[in-house]
């Protein structure tokens, strides 16, 4: 299991981050009316979920990269 997480941790490259974190065009409606920190959040468990079939235990399982990437998708800027 340590291996999945330090798949997770380890800096992401840009092909990573566009292959896994990137929100699809059918995945934006589940957005919803959801804004700001709450609409973040929802896309980081949505893709965390999609890529590796659970939910995250916790913020240190996303690394900051990928938060950054997601938070720049949803024009959130909260990192």
């Amino acid at each position: 299991m340590w291996c999945l997480v330090w798949l997770v941790m380890k800096p992401a490259r840009l092909d990573d981050l566009v292959y896994h974190w990137t929100l699809l065009d059918d995945e934006k409606p589940l957005e919803g009316n959801k804004s700001g920190a709450t609409r973040l959040g929802f896309v980081l468990l949505l893709k965390f979920f999609t890529s590796y079939g659970r939910f995250p235990r916790g913020r240190a399982e996303l690394a900051d990269d990928v938060v950054e990437c997601e938070a720049k998708q949803v024009k959130n800027g909260a990192v």
